[in-house]
């Protein structure tokens, strides 16, 4: 369990609330429940190991692995960084850092950006260390590299840009906050969508002008929920599920919504005590919560699709739904396959046995796994 500790920064005094929800209980002081056991597999949809790789060293940051086709780009806590090839796993360079990593990767399959425990923000191509510059922040969310530009979603809820080519900051913005007090050392949202930087900030997606950072659009996909600082957290999580013109999103302890990106107004929004992001595609999104029930819901109106109540307790990931599966890790390092039409188990794939804490991946027609002992996983499903 990581402990709460207080930060400096030239905005003031803030905290920073490093107990994931996945721990509550033992933030608490309470004992959790233990977890479900597993149910016989029936193995009714094929599904593989197509490879493994193993990074230098363990993963204990909010790693987001970057896809670009069919390579990949991962890293582990020590500030190693490789990229691979989705299908084979064959590496296509590799570099270090110098330093432990808090947040990444993000890449375009030309610049790949990570951000490092020392506050810089360092840029590779080749494998090779192109520029590297300080921060004003912490950084817990993988920068977001697209159109010539490396941008970056800072724990002080600042979205800056810089330039990819030699890291010259060419804007930045801070998001005015409702509540500037506790943050979550987890990926936020950030990402593109229609020409538009979007960005979580406390409970709302705020939509910038990536060229100067203008704010365009304001999405409110959560409100305050009580009257303590844990209580009023309202990060957006990361991963997200973008289709068209609907954005869906996970709020921290509050619950996953869509919303129109055209219209600017939330379209359905559904409570949900989860602390992982979540997936999705045109017909359903798909999210686990903090007790490991595994929920589907319509897309278009909100409407529970099916819930899977046998992975309580394991320690779920942030699903993916890729085809017709969704696929979770646990604590126990296994790889859950279930049906996307109704939940069910389908298949089940062991890993090293390391909790997987990062959200599983498409890349290609592999789906990437990355354990806590730093162990990369390419899964075929059929």
């Amino acid at each position: 369990m990581m402990s709460r500790r207080s930060l400096k920064s030239s905005a003031g005094r803030w905290l920073l609330a490093s107990c994931t929800v996945a721990a509550l209980a033992a933030c608490s002081g309470s004992k959790a429940p233990p977890p479900s056991p597993l149910q016989a597999n029936p193995a009714t949809v094929q599904t593989g190991v197509a490879w493994t790789q193993k990074l230098p060293a363990e993963v204990n940051f909010p790693l987001q692995v970057a896809t670009v086709g069919n390579e990949i780009v991962v890293a582990d806590s020590r500030g190693n960084v490789q990229a691979m090839q989705a299908n084979s796993g064959a590496m296509l360079w590799q570099a270090s850092v110098g330093k432990g990593i808090s947040a990444g990767v993000g890449s375009d399959g030309t610049t790949a950006a990570v951000v490092t425990d020392r506050n810089e923000l360092v840029a590779l191509r080749a494998g090779k260390e192109q520029w590297r510059i300080p921060l004003d922040t912490r950084v817990y969310t993988a920068p977001l590299v697209a159109g010539g530009r490396v941008f970056v979603l800072g724990a002080d809820r600042s979205v800056s840009a810089y330039d990819g080519g030699n890291g010259f900051r060419l804007w930045t913005q801070k998001a005015r906050a409702a509540d500037d007090g506790l943050v979550l050392r987890q990926g936020s949202l950030l990402t593109a969508a229609g020409g538009a930087l979007l960005a979580g900030v406390s409970g709302r997606v705020v939509a910038f002008n990536p060229d100067n950072g203008t704010p365009l659009l304001q999405l409110n996909v959560a409100s305050a929920r009580g009257g303590t600082d844990v209580a009023r957290m309202g990060d957006v999580l990361a991963p997200a599920s973008r289709e068209g013109g609907s954005l869906c999103t996970r709020t921290f302890q509050a619950g996953v919504s869509c919303a129109s990106l055209a219209g600017g107004n939330t379209l359905w929004s559904q409570p949900s005590t989860g602390s992982t992001g979540i997936s999705g595609d045109t017909q359903i999104v798909v999210g686990s919560d903090d007790s490991g029930n595994v929920v589907a819901w319509e897309r278009a109106s909100g409407n529970p699709a099916w819930a899977n109540s046998t992975l309580r307790y394991r320690g779920l990931s942030a699903p993916l739904v890729a085809g017709n599966a969704v696929l979770v890790g646990d604590a126990q390092g296994y790889v859950h396959v279930l049906a996307r039409q109704n939940g069910a188990l389908a298949n089940r794939v062991a890993t090293d046995g390391a909790p997987i804490r990062v959200a599983p991946v498409l890349a290609g027609s592999s789906v990437i796994v990355v354990g806590s002992k730093g162990t990369v996983t390419a899964i075929q499903a059929r």
